[in-house]
């Protein structure tokens, strides 16, 4: 088997396999249609409800299984996912995803829960970072030589200090593919940025709105107030070393690059 290799502090260490060996993970096939799996459970009720609509922002629905190894025992991976019960539930929903530079999602996400409730006054440093980035990377690089791949992105034996697994954006995005095909719409926060209102008419196009007045749409584009924006905190924290960087960037390469194979566009390269 090959492996990325590179030297971090004087340290060889393994970072991830090669794009190739993402290409063929798939979901274990399950033992029952998802449609029998609810029978007795409240989702069943839902489809009765032709009247329900739905909006939902939540990004964990994208990736958050907590409680699969209880609920299919006896597998490896989840047979389901979070998109097989809502496409059950609204089989003709659409959904819009929208990934991040998964080096640069990382650092913020850390950064934005420093001194919240949940963490506390700690000390977070970009030392402390790269210290945090180097076990979570080799742990997760360590689940791979003994379990399958989907297994390691959706364990609950993860870091919630540092997830670094909810980067690796071809695990979940292929399961939610598979399931709602051409409803499914998938952008980076990049190309928003650098084309917001290119960006937003593909959204209004696929979720089937009639599309704005541009002009309204611009101003409102240059009125409205930026939401989290963490500026406070990331000039508290300072700019990530340049080793960590690296050791991040190279750890996501080969799930970027299967990113991009999968969907077919360089954008998902993050370069």
């Amino acid at each position: 088997k090959q492996w990325y290799q590179r030297r971090v502090r004087g340290t060889r260490m393994r970072i991830g396999r090669p794009a190739s060996f993402l290409r063929t993970p798939r979901r274990p096939p399950p033992k029952l249609p998802f449609s029998e799996f609810l029978k007795g459970g409240g989702a069943e009720r839902l489809l009765e409800n032709k009247e329900l609509r739905i909006a939902d922002g939540t990004p964990s629905l994208f990736w958050d299984l907590e409680g699969w190894e209880t609920r299919y025992p006896g597998y490896d991976d989840p047979p389901y996912t979070n998109a097989d019960l809502i496409h059950a539930v609204t089989p003709d929903v659409k959904i819009i995803a929208i990934f991040r530079n998964p080096t640069e999602r990382l650092l913020s996400e850390y950064i934005y829960f420093w001194k919240s409730d949940k963490m506390g006054m700690e000390t977070r440093t970009p030392d402390t970072f790269h210290l945090d980035v180097l076990r979570e990377t080799r742990k997760f690089n360590r689940c791979l030589e003994n379990r399958p791949f989907r297994h390691c992105c959706f364990t609950n034996d993860h870091s919630l200090r540092l997830r670094v697994a909810l980067g690796i954006y071809i695990c979940y995005a292929k399961d939610w593919a598979e399931v709602f095909k051409e409803n499914l719409l998938v952008l980076t926060m990049e190309e928003y940025h650098d084309k917001p209102v290119k960006t937003l008419l593909k959204v209004y196009n696929h979720i089937g709105l009639y599309e704005p007045n541009l002009d309204d749409l611009v101003d409102f584009l240059q009125t409205a107030k930026t939401q989290n924006s963490n500026l406070d905190r990331k000039g508290q924290f300072g700019p990530m070393l340049e080793e960590t960087k690296q050791l991040l960037d190279d750890f996501y390469k080969p799930y970027n690059a299967a990113l991009s194979e999968f969907f077919g566009d360089s954008k998902f390269l993050f370069m």
